[in-house]
């Protein structure tokens, strides 16, 4: 069986360079060249495993040759055995400062030469291993790195979000308590209706946070209705005129097994999609929300797409990174504005539950948001 590793033999003599080629066409790839100049020129090409070079040739010198192939850095680990009828000290210490990696006199015994060649393709081969291994490993430590400090910005943030929300509590507190008043005089109102559910879920999304905080989120686990979390999200941005009157509305929402979770995680989810689906359509002349649920073989899959803008290929690679916005912080009138941590919590969320949000989008094309969650109710 002839091995995969390449062979380049350089030399003059072409009585030389067949001999030699003759002794390895059984077991290697070999090619044969008879000058200095036509094995850097092939060389390129044919990217060789080894080159047994000749040191005295016409033209460009075997020293020469291998000082040109290890000044290019474009030839990895490729191995050089220099064979020669020069063997004196000076002559192979020549050698090893242009960059051989072993010297052969000249006449040799094949068996030498055979040994030789497969010591340092054997030695060339773990070296490729250990290159590949060092570039997988830098990889792996740049992507731990960056999911390392992903999470401390996350984290950070739900530090400093602790403090602040708790903050908020007596004001909604206020403004809860005379929306539920406003909802007993009016009781028919929609409008009071959807600011005492707004300001009930603002109340639980704080609770949801400093909970967390204390770590005691799992005592707040029910079997959440999916398509329900849905369904109140879209009465909810129904009271945003906007949404109201600019957005068709298509829901194909198919029964779902209760899933076990914490029910705001997923209210907030599945706002935090509605809200960016419904303003990427904002300069659009065609403004579509499509939404569908299905159970499938690997468990629930829940789909949001948009008519919108789309998102582009440079940007779809920080989508999911916190603080990173295609929207600006600030801006006049009612164009929409993010803060780049709708997105990163509703990843950090989903995966949490074991599961995966995917985007397919595409420039001026619009956006799909595909939400996968295993099942996991309880036997």
């Amino acid at each position: 069986m002839i091995s995969k590793n390449k062979i380049l033999v350089v030399d003059d003599a072409k009585s030389v360079a067949g001999h030699i080629k003759g002794l390895l066409i059984p077991r290697y790839t070999a090619k044969a060249v008879y000058s200095g100049e036509e094995a850097l020129e092939i060389l390129p090409s044919f990217m060789p495993d080894l080159v047994l070079l000749d040191t005295v040739m016409t033209g460009i010198d075997g020293y020469e040759v291998c000082k040109r192939i290890r000044e290019s850095g474009s030839f990895g680990f490729m191995k050089i055995i220099m064979i020669s009828s020069r063997k004196t000290l000076e002559e192979r210490l020549r050698g090893y400062e242009a960059g051989i990696d072993d010297h052969l006199g000249k006449p040799f015994e094949a068996e030498e030469l055979l040994a030789k060649v497969k010591v340092f393709l054997r030695l060339k081969t773990v070296e490729d291993q250990l290159h590949e291994l060092n570039a997988k490993l830098n990889d792996q430590v740049k992507l731990r790195t960056a999911q390392l400090l992903d999470a401390e910005k996350m984290a950070a943030l739900g530090r400093h979000a602790a403090g602040i929300v708790h903050n908020l509590n007596n004001p909604l507190q206020a403004i809860l308590g005379v929306t539920q008043v406003l909802a007993v005089k009016h009781p028919r109102s929609k409008d009071i209706l959807s600011l005492e559910t707004a300001a009930i879920q603002m109340r639980d999304i704080i609770t949801t946070i400093l909970t967390a905080s204390r770590k005691q989120s799992h005592e707040h686990m029910v079997d959440i209705d999916l398509n329900q979390v849905v369904c109140e999200q879209v009465e909810l941005f129904k009271s945003n005129q906007f949404f109201k009157h600019k957005i068709q509305v298509d829901m194909d929402l198919e029964p779902l097994p209760p899933f076990q979770g914490i029910y705001v995680h997923f209210s907030q989810c599945m706002g935090n999609l509605l809200k960016n689906g419904a303003e990427a359509m904002y300069a659009s002349t065609t403004r579509r929300l499509s939404i569908s649920s299905r159970q499938e073989s690997h468990g629930i899959t829940i789909s949001i797409s948009d008519t919108g803008t789309g998102i582009s290929e440079e940007d779809h690679k920080k989508l999911f990174d916190p603080f990173f916005s295609t929207k600006p912080l600030v801006a006049e009138g009612d164009t929409p504005t993010g803060t780049g941590l709708g997105l990163a919590y509703c990843k950090e969320i989903i995966e949490s539950y074991g599961g995966r949000i995917l985007v397919d989008s595409k420039s001026d094309k619009g956006s799909r948001f595909t939400i996968r969650l295993p099942v996991n109710t309880k036997a």
